[in-house]
C-alpha cells in the first residue's frame, strides 16, 4: 500500500505537509472530531448562536442549527473521505484537481481567509484578556503586548503539528463542554427565577434560510479543509465520527445553549451574558481557551496552505511567517470590519469542496492521487476554474435573490457546481479517446 511506504517528513515539524500520511500515523475519528469540536466553542460561534437566537427565536434557530449542522456533517464526511483515501492535505488535494499553478490562487485565498479569522480571534483574545485583568488584577498591559504574547504561544504550539494539537483539544474540549453545560443549567435557573414564560425573538432581521446559511457559512471553510485532519483517519467510518461529532452534535449544542442564554438574559454580548448568569472566571476561561484552540487550528491549516504554494521552505518556517502575518492582520482591528468579508469568502470556497469531491469520486473513480502526476499534468485545470467561477456566481446571485434553488446560498452553489464540473470533465475525457483505426 502506498500509505505504508509514504515518505517521512523532512523533520519533526514538517508533519507530512506535501507527502501522504503513512498508515502507521493514523488515529481514530473521535480524536480528529475533537479538533474541529474545539472550534465550536470559539467566541465567533457563541456570538453566532446568540445573534441567530435573538433574530429567529429559540424554536426556529434550533431548526436552523440542526439543518445547517447536518449539512456540514454530510459535506465534511465526503470531503473527509477524499483526505482519508489519499492521505494528502487539502491544499495538496486542490493541486491535484486545479493543477499546480491554478491551485496557488485558491490556496492563497484560503491563507488570506485563515489569517483573517486568526486576526479576529486575536482581537477577541486581547479584549477578553483586558476585561479579565481589569476585573481581577485592577490593571492591564497594552493591547499590542497581549497580542504578541498570544501570537507567540499559538505559534509555538502549532509548529509541533497534528499530534500535539490532537492531544490538546482532546484535553480541553471536555472541559469547555462542561462549562457550556453549566451555562445551560444557569440559563434555565435564570429563566425560572425571572418567570420567563415565552422564549421569543428580540429582533426580526434574518430569514430562516439566512440563518441556515450563517450556520453553514461559519464552518464551511473547515469542511473544505477537512482533509488536513481526515488524512490521519484510520478507516472510512472515522471520517463519519470526525464530521458528525463536531459539526452536528457539539456545534449544534453550543449554538442552542448560547441562543437560549442570550434570549433569557436579553443581551447579545456573550461575556455580559455569562457574567449575568454567574459564570465569572469560567466565562473568561472559556473565551480565552477557545480563542487559543481556534487559532492553533487556523494557523496549522494556514501553514499547510503556504507550504503547498511555496514548498521550498519548511512547514514550521511557514507557520512562524503565518503567525507574524496574523499579528499584523490583528493590528488592523479586523473584528468589526472583516467578519462579513470572511463570510463572503466562505461562500466563495464552497464550490471548491464540490469540485474536488466530484474529481476524486466520479472523474478519477476513487483512484488515489500520485505525486508524480503533478509533474506531468497540466499546470492549470481550466475546467475546474470555470466550474469554480460558476459556483461563485451562483452564490452571489442566490444571495441577492436573483437565482433561488434552495434559498440557502451555499446549497445553491454546491448544487450548480457539482454537475457543471462533472459535465465539463466528461467532455474532456471524450475528446481524449483515440480514434478507431480504419
Amino acid at each position: 500500500m502506498t500509505d505504508k511506504h509514504a515518505p517521512l517528513p523532512n523533520s519533526a515539524f514538517d508533519d507530512y505537509a506535501t507527502s501522504p500520511v503513512p498508515q502507521s500515523e493514523t488515529v481514530n475519528g473521535i480524536g480528529i472530531g475533537m479538533i474541529n469540536g474545539g472550534l465550536a466553542f470559539a467566541v465567533p460561534g457563541l456570538i453566532t448562536g446568540i445573534q441567530l437566537g435573538g433574530s429567529l427565536g429559540l424554536e426556529k434557530s434550533i431548526f436552523a442549527f440542526l439543518l445547517g449542522g447536518f449539512a456540514l456533517a454530510m459535506l465534511g464526511t465526503v470531503t473527509g473521505l477524499v483526505g482519508m483515501h489519499n492521505r494528502f492535505s487539502s491544499c495538496m488535494t486542490i493541486k491535484f484537481v486545479f493543477g499546480t499553478t491554478g491551485a496557488n490562487f485558491i490556496n492563497l485565498a484560503f491563507v488570506v481567509s485563515l489569517l483573517g479569522w486568526y486576526g479576529v480571534n486575536v482581537d477577541l483574545f486581547s479584549q477578553v484578556s483586558q476585561q479579565f485583568l481589569l476585573k481581577y488584577a485592577g490593571g492591564t498591559p497594552d493591547t499590542w503586548l497581549l497580542e504578541v504574547l498570544f501570537g507567540v504561544l499559538i505559534t509555538a504550539v502549532t509548529i509541533w503539528g497534528f499530534k500535539v494539537i490532537e492531544r490538546i483539544t482532546n484535553l480541553l474540549v471536555p472541559i469547555l463542554f462542561a462549562i457550556i453545560v453549566y451555562l445551560l443549567v444557569q440559563s434555565i435557573g435564570y429563566a425560572n427565577s425571572h418567570e420567563i414564560t415565552a422564549i421569543t425573538p428580540q429582533t426580526i432581521s434574518l430569514t430562516f434560510g439566512e440563518g441556515v446559511s450563517a450556520v453553514v457559512g461559519s464552518f464551511i471553510v473547515s469542511v473544505v479543509l477537512m482533509p488536513d485532519f481526515s488524512r490521519y483517519a484510520a478507516k472510512p467510518i472515522d471520517t463519519v465520527y470526525a464530521s458528525f461529532l463536531p459539526f452536528l452534535l457539539i456545534n449544534s449544542f453550543v449554538y442552542v445553549v448560547s441562543a437560549f442564554a442570550g434570549i433569557v438574559v436579553a443581551n447579545s454580548d456573550i461575556l455580559s451574558v455569562m457574567l449575568v448568569l454567574g459564570l465569572g472566571g469560567m466565562a473568561f476561561f472559556l473565551l480565552l481557551v477557545s480563542s487559543c484552540v481556534t487559532n492553533v487550528i487556523n494557523l496549522y491549516s494556514c501553514g499547510l496552505g503556504l507550504m503547498a504554494v511555496f514548498p521550498k521552505f519548511k512547514e514550521w518556517q511557514w507557520i512562524i511567517v503565518a503567525g507574524i502575518l496574523g499579528a499584523v492582520v490583528a493590528s488592523f482591528n479586523v473584528l468589526d470590519n472583516f467578519t462579513n468579508f470572511l463570510f463572503g469568502l466562505s461562500i466563495i470556497f464552497t464550490p471548491v469542496a464540490a469540485i474536488y469531491v466530484v474529481d476524486f469520486f466520479l472523474i478519477r473513480q476513487s483512484r488515489k492521487y500520485q505525486l508524480a502526476s503533478l509533474q506531468r499534468d497540466q499546470n492549470i485545470n481550466y475546467r475546474a476554474l470555470i466550474a469554480w467561477l460558476i459556483g461563485i456566481c451562483t452564490s452571489f446571485l442566490s444571495n441577492h435573490g436573483w437565482l433561488t434553488i434552495t434559498t440557502i446560498e451555499v446549497f445553491d452553489a454546491m448544487l450548480v457546481t457539482l454537475p457543471v464540473y462533472y459535465l465539463l470533465s466528461r467532455s474532456k475525457i471524450r475528446r481524449k479517446r483515440p480514434e478507431v483505426a480504419k
